[in-house]
């Protein structure tokens, strides 16, 4: 009894659909009517040359995107890896700065300073048994420098506020770590470059310390950076109360030049403000120039497809050369036959475009996911050399509607050709032989 109940329900339905089709289809322009009719027909040879004409569409569609996407994902790397961990900007003295407290203060009252920090930075050795590595120490206070990094979110195994004076503990790189064998817990020693005389001559000056985190942003920053606290720094470097920095972090890092030249007419010229454009805006303006100009070229790659679907149409077009005499003959004006075979088109190539659309974004999402799975199975860190070590992937919506509108452009000016000369063809020609 249900059984028929559900087969007499599901005849309701499908018989109400199939109304609701047709009568939708009254309201639609007749050239939309043939047009989606010529694009859901089946024609041997052409069935073919249409399916080839959407697999180069939606691959150069594919292809374009898949690179859009993996250049957005470094951007969006250099964002929130780099700019969430350095400074934006930064204030030093010709010697150390010996007036920090008042110093912060009078920089946190600056427009678009969101928080500031004394620190103190210095180049030194890292060693451990035979293996010595060339490090940049920043000494810092936890509380304070939590408000001009987000350093805290990729420290693993610790925590910032473990850094405690006098327990000479240290958080060090996930890159640096690796190469020296360090371990949570391990100890490392922190060799400077200042020279200690004793009686039995000169020697560097040294100190050992206790690995208490590994920080680990997946960036260049893993492969040399080391932090411990400011007290503890302070005693390798001989300062008393001094520091070598003041590190400011900005609302919007884009504003890190203007805040800078601010920030100097502020102070005396004995301070030198640099910003983090100077480390990283080349790479930074290097691939958002990047992005615009794989954007131009890879559109000839749809181009290319276009001109396959130009090929494709024109088929259809001496296919379809009766129907289109019929319809000139009982009235049709060339405006109806130009319009169908471009709504052809277009119905063809919005296929072809959602396909790579979504062909796009499977890549993007398998490359991401199975980069590190290829680098163990070469066993070659194939992005060790670059600020960042994956391959990110980001599709932004307006990335898909970028590479949309391109590639909609290029085959709307691909559909002309074809229309044009469907509504030339004479119709005492075509229908002399049918």
């Amino acid at each position: 009894m249900h059984a028929v109940w559900v087969a007499e329900y599901f005849d309701c339905f499908r018989a109400k659909s199939l109304t609701f089709t047709k009568n939708f289809s009254m309201f639609r322009p007749l050239s939309v009517n043939i047009g989606m009719r010529y694009a859901g027909s089946s024609h041997g040879h052409l069935s073919l040359v249409t399916f080839v004409a959407l697999a180069g569409l939606a691959l150069s569609v594919s292809v374009l995107l898949f690179v859009q996407g993996v250049v957005a994902g470094f951007e969006r790397e250099l964002t929130n890896r780099i700019l969430r961990v350095i400074p934006h900007v930064s204030v030093r003295a010709r010697e150390s700065i010996a007036t920090s407290p008042e110093l912060l203060q009078l920089i946190g009252g600056i427009p678009h300073v969101e928080g500031s920090a004394a620190v103190i930075e210095g180049q030194a050795l890292l060693s451990s048994g035979q293996k010595v590595r060339g490090i940049t120490i920043t000494g810092i206070e936890p509380d304070q420098y939590r408000r001009v990094s987000r350093i805290n979110q990729y420290v693993r195994g610790g925590d910032l506020i473990a850094l405690n004076p006098g327990q000479y503990g240290i958080i060090v790189g996930d890159n640096l770590a690796k190469d020296l064998g360090l371990k949570i817990g391990s100890s490392a020693t922190v060799v400077v470059p200042d020279v200690t005389v004793t009686p039995l001559g000169a020697f560097p000056r040294q100190k050992s310390f206790r690995v208490q985190g590994i920080l680990d942003t997946g960036s260049q920053l893993d492969q040399r950076h080391v932090f411990l606290h400011r007290l503890d720094a302070a005693k390798l470097y001989r300062l008393s109360r001094g520091v070598h920095s003041i590190e400011v972090w900005l609302d919007d890092p884009l504003l890190a030049r203007e805040v800078g030249l601010e920030i100097l007419a502020t102070l005396s010229d004995e301070f030198v403000v640099s910003t983090w454009f100077q480390t990283y805006g080349p790479l930074y303006s290097a691939i958002r120039a990047q992005k615009g100009m794989m954007l131009l070229l890879l559109s000839l790659l749809v181009a290319v497809a276009s001109i396959n679907l130009v090929s494709t149409l024109v088929m259809i077009v001496s296919e379809r050369r009766g129907d289109i005499a019929i319809l000139r003959t009982m009235g049709s004006n060339r405006s109806l036959i130009i319009a169908t075979f471009v709504i052809l088109g277009l119905a063809i190539s919005a296929v072809g475009v959602a396909a790579g659309i979504g062909l796009g974004y499977f890549l993007g999402v398998l490359a991401e996911a199975g980069f590190p799975t290829l680098e163990s199975l070469l066993g070659v860190k194939l992005m060790g050399e670059y600020v960042v070590d994956t391959l990110p992937f980001a599709l932004a919506s307006t990335d898909v509607w970028h590479v949309a509108g391109i590639a909609g452009l290029l085959t709307l000016l691909a559909t002309l050709y074809p229309a044009w000369r469907a509504s030339s063809s004479s119709p005492a020609e075509a229908l002399q032989y049918e």
